[in-house]
């Protein structure tokens, strides 16, 4: 074999060589990163489910505070129907007191 044969067979089993492990190398690194995405999904996949039922209890709780507040307006609306009636009834009785007053008033 002449010196060119063999520096030629020596420089395409260098390339050859080093794409080798340029592939090996890059595939470690791949299946490096794969692995974190994989972690990033999962840690991701959590905190959504944890913002989710978060989300679900506020929103339960709020439902809660709304109901607790319908039904205290409810009981304030009563109180005021209850006020209303007490107050025409008042209006009636004053009403009728202030005639009398005038009669009597008018008999002097």
């Amino acid at each position: 074999m002449t010196a060119d044969a063999t520096a030629a067979i020596t420089s395409a089993s260098a390339a050859v060589l080093t794409a080798i492990v340029a592939l090996l190398l890059n595939h470690r690194a791949f299946g490096l990163l794969d692995k974190r995405i994989d972690e990033i999904n999962t840690n991701l996949g959590r905190r959504i489910d944890e913002v989710n039922t978060n989300l679900g209890r506020r929103i339960d709780e709020t439902n809660r505070r709304i109901d607790d507040t319908n039904r205290r307006i409810e009981r304030i609306d009563g109180h005021l129907e209850r006020i209303e009636t007490d107050l025409k009834e008042f209006y009636k009785v004053q009403a009728d007191h202030e005639s009398r007053l005038q009669r009597v008033e008018e008999k002097r």
